[in-house]
């Protein structure tokens, strides 16, 4: 027997797509970057575009969409076509877009808020640009209640997470312990001057600890003078572009690599002119990109000083198998909180079933009553019983004509009435064909 065809939607579901430190370049996630300025537009393109509820997540280690589709492969085709078309045109390479849906969607944007998916896994600032982006989206009306949930989840999941792991502790422990290095070097920071490379995560961490600690000038480098007026508005810093960086170092006392291109932004040349510039006076190079951003060969140089994140580990003493075990114990909170999630989604999702389920049972009650109201109690619930009985029996009837679809439809009224665990028995079973019970004037 063929199916009856289901002429109902696909199910909403959450869908994630985009592009991370994990599976593209700086270049490329340069060229999809969504300033805040453009989020209107594009949230506007994409709930046109099979979303119902999205937000835009842009920062210097990812650019993903998040949201719910009623439409998910209308939403994945949309993500992708924009991808395509900030990028210039240029192919985008097998595996540096990644798409997701349900609960992988749902587990990945736990892990984010957690910083499980960061370049520094633990590190603090994901948490509060999520924070801000929520607020952005649901004052631009594109946030729904399906997707504050999840964020609201997500939010809970991150702070389970870093309290009941040691996840916030590598992070703090390597900026604790540049600090120790820099003062050996500087003293107080009022009068330190900052440069920082790149929006990294981690650059920014370190940028926001060493504020808490005295530092007030601070100057922050990108590759475009979008990207770079974007970092400095979030670290409250004056932008400038690499076209002048040369210049740029010249005045700064501290530099802090966190752009990761692959390419080395800060050369030997440059840092050799530099020092010339500064008469000597002497510099600290923070490299906590990955890959590194300033050349090793600086290390040779006099009066230039070089710390990257091995340096900073053995600083700290950091043990690197404490850190993954403590991430190990966060990807468990935050599947915990992805399962929990899950679960109240489908309760949700079936409550429209249910209600139909209890409206149609009611419906046949009033119906009997209406039609033997007189009718002694025991004959009124037997005619009830057989008339909602009716049309199960002929589904599981129709069903046993097609072995392929018998087993499925067999498993799911026995899941449904607890057939296992109960054994009615009696003449007026509708399914045995006899009896009353099967009259069709009861259906």
């Amino acid at each position: 027997m063929a199916p009856h065809p289901d002429t109902r939607m696909a199910p909403a579901d959450f869908v994630v797509v985009g592009a991370s430190h994990k599976t593209s370049s700086t270049a490329l996630r340069d060229r999809l970057f969504v300033a805040t300025a453009d989020e209107p537009a594009i949230l506007a393109a994409l709930r046109n575009g099979g979303f119902d509820q999205v937000l835009v997540v842009s920062t210097c280690d990812r650019v993903e969409f998040q949201g719910y589709a009623s439409d998910v492969e209308q939403a994945f085709h949309t993500v992708r076509a924009l991808l395509q078309m900030r990028a210039g045109g240029e192919t985008l390479e097998p595996g540096s877009v990644y798409a997701l849906r349900g609960r992988d969607a749902v587990r990945h944007v736990f892990a984010v808020a957690s910083s499980l998916e960061s370049a520094i896994v633990g590190e603090a600032e994901i948490l509060g640009q999520l924070k801000e982006i929520h607020e952005r989206t649901r004052f631009a009306g594109a946030l729904g209640m399906e997707l504050d949930n999840l964020f609201q989840k997500a939010f809970s999941a991150a702070k389970d997470a870093r309290t009941n792991t040691a996840i916030a502790e590598g992070p703090l422990s390597l900026a604790n312990a540049a600090l120790h290095s820099i003062r050996n070097l500087f003293g107080d920071l009022d009068e330190v001057s900052a440069l920082l490379l790149g929006p990294g995560e981690m650059g920014g961490l370190m940028l926001d600890h060493f504020r808490q600690h005295g530092l007030r000038h601070v100057v922050v480098a990108g590759p475009t003078a979008e990207r770079a007026a974007s970092a400095a508005r979030a670290h409250d810093a004056h932008a400038t572009t690499y076209d002048v960086l040369p210049a740029a170092l010249e005045r700064a006392d501290l530099v802090i690599g966190a752009a990761g291109t692959g390419q080395e932004i800060v050369t030997a040349t440059m840092m050799r002119q530099a020092i010339r510039a500064r008469r000597r006076k002497p510099v600290f190079i923070l490299d906590v990109a990955v890959p590194a951003d300033a050349a090793r060969e600086i290390t040779s140089l006099e009066d230039v000083f070089l710390y990257d994140l091995d340096d900073l580990e053995v600083i700290a003493r950091s043990n690197q198998a404490a850190r993954d075990a403590a991430a190990q114990e966060a990807w468990l909170i935050v599947d915990h909180h992805a399962d929990a999630f899950m679960e109240m989604a489908a309760e949700r999702d079936a409550g429209p079933e249910v209600a139909d389920i209890r409206a149609y049972f009611e419906k046949m009650r009033s119906d009997v009553l209406a039609e033997h109201g007189q009718t002694d109690a025991a004959e009124v619930t037997r005619r009830l019983i057989n008339r909602l009985l009716h049309r199960p029996s002929e589904v599981l009837r129709a069903a046993a004509r097609d072995p392929g679809d018998h087993n499925s439809v067999a498993q799911v009224a026995r899941r449904l009435f607890a057939l296992d665990e109960n054994h009615p028995s009696g003449d007026d079973d509708p399914s045995s064909g006899s009896g009353q019970g099967s009259s069709k004037n009861e259906s």
